[in-house]
């Protein structure tokens, strides 16, 4: 097949460890020689080896004498693949081989080095990069496997999946840099540049896609000085128009679990926050009212695609997803700091080893509880 890749490859767990991209074929050609056009997507189960062989810290010799070719959205290839495999409703194309072409645009081969270069300052900062890494970009290479395994069981997956919340923090902090600096109106246009970089560097998943649709829309009626609409009416009018533009998107478990707890936030969250002793402080009633309105909605479908339901997630939540603001903030200046004064960044990294150390402790404890 030749075509391009249109998606950030993803490690995972399937029939051994392997990375899995969407791939867009124009032209195909089967092994009797026929030859023709094609359209769509397909899902690739690409090798580690193959993937990982321009990493940091991930050399391997069998792949050394061969260029190969940087795996990243927008890369045109030609690939051979072979058999399809199947998991849930998806089917997969294993590659086999494959030969660089090229890339769709200037800006994907950019983005492409761009993620690159990251990843290896992030992995100069060893444990601590691991994760800063996965909170940017949503690359969870260099994430250690325990720990990753216990943001699941803990009920955390949220704050590592990119969604509103990591939007929300680059988008407040260009406001509030731009609101110091310029009028508020020129504050809310540096906000949608700043979420706007940021969705074009992490890339698009159904979670952070729906999160910048719903900041888009309420800019333009911020602009036009309209009303701003009841969140519920966004988050309806975001999903109508997420499923016109990504339509393979909605067998997705992270766009379900986007909607699905956000919409529960937004429709359960006064009851608890009603029903929570009064005797505890009001942010801490809406931080507990959140997560319990989250779970609530989100846990059918949870329980169906993956067994099991994390109620301790509700606490974890609350103390976890403020350290990790802490960590991702102290991250963002920390690279700041080190691209003016590279020989701070020792020390930086340091500090940021100790800030998760915390979250690591935290997060593995909650674990036993699952």
């Amino acid at each position: 097949m030749e075509g391009f890749v249109c998606s950030n490859p993803v490690k995972i767990q399937l029939l051994g460890e392997y990375y899995q991209a969407s791939f867009s074929p124009n032209k195909c050609v089967a092994q009797n020689g026929c030859f023709s056009s094609s359209t769509g997507k397909i899902n690739l189960l690409i090798p580690c080896d193959i993937v990982e062989r321009f990493y940091p810290g991930k050399l391997y010799t069998s792949v050394r004498k061969s260029e190969g070719a940087l795996v990243e959205n927008g890369a045109k290839l030609r690939i051979s693949v072979s058999s399809i495999q199947k998991s849930g409703f998806d089917d997969f194309f294993r590659l086999n081989s494959l030969e660089a072409l090229g890339w769709k645009s200037s800006f994907s081969h950019f983005r492409a080095v761009c993620r690159l270069q990251f990843k290896r300052l992030m992995f100069a900062w060893k444990e601590a990069g691991g994760l800063l890494l996965a909170l940017i970009s949503g690359s969870r290479e260099y994430t250690e496997k325990s720990v990753g395994e216990a943001f699941k069981n803990a009920g955390l997956s949220h704050v590592l999946a990119l969604s509103g919340m990591h939007l929300s923090l680059f988008g407040g902090l260009a406001f509030f840099l731009g609101k110091k600096f310029s009028s508020k109106n020129l504050a809310d246009g540096i906000q949608l540049a700043a979420i706007t970089f940021f969705v074009w560097f992490a890339g698009i998943s159904p979670s952070l896609f729906r999160a910048f649709l719903s900041a888009v829309l309420i800019f333009l009626s911020s602009l036009f000085r309209i009303n701003r609409p009841e969140s519920v009416s966004v988050l309806s009018f975001t999903f109508l128009l997420h499923i016109l533009i990504f339509p393979d998107h909605i067998q997705n478990a992270g766009f379900m679990l986007s909607y699905g707890s956000l919409a529960g936030i937004l429709i359960f969250s006064n009851f608890f926050r009603k029903i929570l002793p009064v005797f505890f402080p009001y942010k801490l009633r809406c931080s507990l009212a959140a997560s319990c309105s989250a779970q609530l909605a989100t846990s059918p479908v949870v329980l169906k695609l993956f067994g099991k339901i994390m109620p301790i997630g509700i606490l974890a939540s609350v103390l976890v997803s403020p350290i990790v603001v802490i960590f991702l903030y102290f991250g963002l200046f920390g690279m700041i700091i080190c691209l003016v004064l590279p020989f701070l960044s020792r020390p930086l990294s340091v500090i940021m080893n100790v800030i998760y150390y915390i979250i690591k402790l935290l997060v593995i404890n909650f674990n036993r509880f699952s």
